[in-house]
């Protein structure tokens, strides 16, 4: 039987075991806080520490801010990246998509290059193009008929041998040349006279047309009404003037447009760079598909999602990998990866109490513009911006959920995108249409965005969002979805929607 000392020494033993452990989870935490500076070469680089001959990173240091790092330990900036942060401000996808905006439009210019007009198919024009040519460069027909001189009316005349090259024609009073539609119209003529309006007066064959195509035979005509100054003749410039803009600048070049720079003359067009971006995966549990999955690891599909997005809307995105979680091994990647991207897009961690907003503000001295948002999925969806050797760089960090990574990428990644692009007709988010649902949903306190599908009758003059009853979000609904239902959020009054309409987004 136990008595009270026994349960006294039991209690006695459990608190120093509770003690014990935690001595040494703050001493392994003080090891690892050392290991990650005292070890950490990238630390070393950044503040010049036994490091010589680096001059790009001296430079860095100074781009990120040198008041500020003149004097730091680095025992200090690992407390600042351990400690717990503050939460960010949530906002709504409308505010965060207006702040992304007016940073972009703010802080980047972008650059250009000048590609030849064959290869500049989907390209977006970087100054307005003017043409080089008069379009027609010269007088053409309308009609097939003869060249003719208004002033001889209504009378005979003989039609002239055709040459390969109409400059080496002239009419005279008298005569008239064969033309068809689109040919230049002959030195001298003032008019042309359709098949129609004449008469072969020299016959060998019961059929004009014989005539009028054989080119190297003169024969008589009769005109039978008389023509009038510049009938059925087009004048050079009708279409295009010299010197006329006929593409806009920042416009999108389709095969309309290379058709229009071809007949203008022109070989070469400035074009906005298209711009770089990665795509880093943050995660222990992650692993490359191609290897065996050890326990408690899944693959990584959100890169290759992503690339495939982006090649559809004309990006080729860089694929970084999956860097470890840990303080070291990011800091190195985002470090690479600037040195190669201007956007880089972050998957994984990027809640308040992650290590990556901490990093990105106290290393790389970032301005972390939102770091919430008022939707769900995509809550944690965090937008930055920081100068790296000079230059100013983006960062778009989101969860790594497979279900949130397209959402966030379809609301957020592309417009921005497009606008880094300058390609202003995809610069704002797809249309938002209404449509009806007939399911139940239930509200979150966040507004909601779901996959579904579009379906129209010709019998309504709307769409129906057509969804299975199993409100669980997987990566199987997007794949058969053309549209993001945005749900709104709940209110103490209402906490499920039915049969209403609300708004998607139309993806196409």
């Amino acid at each position: 039987m136990c008595g009270p000392l026994y349960e006294n020494a039991i209690m006695s033993l459990m608190t120093s075991i509770t003690l014990i452990l935690e001595i040494v989870h703050l001493m392994n935490m003080q090891n690892e806080e050392n290991y990650n500076i005292k070890n950490d070469d990238t630390f070393d680089k950044a503040f010049n520490i036994n490091n010589n001959g680096d001059n790009s990173d001296k430079m860095f240091l100074h781009s990120i801010s040198e008041n500020e790092t003149k004097n730091i330990s680095m025992q200090n900036l690992s407390k600042r990246i351990y400690k717990r942060q503050k939460q960010t401000i949530m906002m709504s996808v409308k505010d965060a998509l207006h702040t992304m905006h007016r940073v972009l439009d703010d802080e980047y210019e972008g650059n250009t290059e000048t590609v030849e007009t064959n290869n500049a198919y989907g390209r977006i024009l970087a100054n307005n193009i003017e043409s080089s040519e008069n379009v027609p460069f010269y007088n053409t027909s309308t009609k097939h008929g003869y060249a003719v001189l208004v002033s001889d009316g209504k009378s005979k005349r003989r039609v002239l041998k055709a040459h390969l090259t109409f400059a080496e024609i002239s009419v005279v009073p008298g005569t008239c040349v064969r033309v068809r539609s689109g040919d230049p119209i002959p030195n001298g003529a003032t008019a042309v006279v359709t098949l129609a309006n004449t008469k072969v007066l020299e016959k060998c064959s019961d059929n004009d047309d014989d005539y009028f195509n054989i080119f190297d035979k003169e024969y008589e005509i009769e005109v039978l009404i008389a023509p009038k100054v510049n009938e059925n003749i087009r004048n050079a410039d009708c279409e295009m003037e010299h010197g006329q803009i006929v593409l806009q600048i920042y416009s999108r070049i389709g095969s309309v447009e290379l058709g229009i720079l071809k007949l203008c003359g022109i070989n070469s067009v400035p074009v906005i760079q298209i711009p770089s971006v990665g795509l880093l995966s943050i995660g222990d549990k992650l692993e490359e598909p191609g290897y065996t999955l050890t326990l408690k690891r899944i693959y990584d599909c959100n890169n290759i999602t992503l690339i495939s997005l982006l090649k559809e809307n004309g990006y080729n995105p860089v694929d970084l990998g999956i860097s470890a979680y840990q303080l070291k091994a990011i800091i190195k990647n985002i470090k690479y990866a600037l040195n190669k991207v201007n956007l880089l897009v972050i998957m994984g961690h990027a809640n308040d109490n992650d290590l990556l907003k901490p990093i990105l503000r106290e290393y790389f001295n970032a301005v972390i513009h939102f770091g919430r948002v008022e939707m769900k999925p995509g809550k944690s969806t965090t937008f930055a911006t920081c100068i790296f050797n000079h230059k100013i760089k983006f960062f778009l960090c989101m969860s790594a959920n497979p279900v949130t990574i397209p959402i966030v990428a379809h609301i957020f990644l592309l417009p921005f995108l497009n606008g880094m692009h300058f390609d202003v007709m995809a610069y704002e988010p797809k249309p938002n249409i209404q449509t009806c649902i007939m399911t139940t949903h239930e509200l979150h306190h966040r507004p909601k965005f779901l996959w579904t599908t579009l379906h129209w009758s010709e019998k309504e003059t709307f769409s129906r969002a057509c969804r299975s009853k199993k409100q669980h979000q997987n990566i199987l609904k997007y794949q058969k979805a053309n549209a993001l239902l945005m749900l709104p959020q709940r209110t103490l009054h209402e906490s499920k929607i039915d049969a209403a309409f609300v708004s998607a987004m139309f993806l196409g």
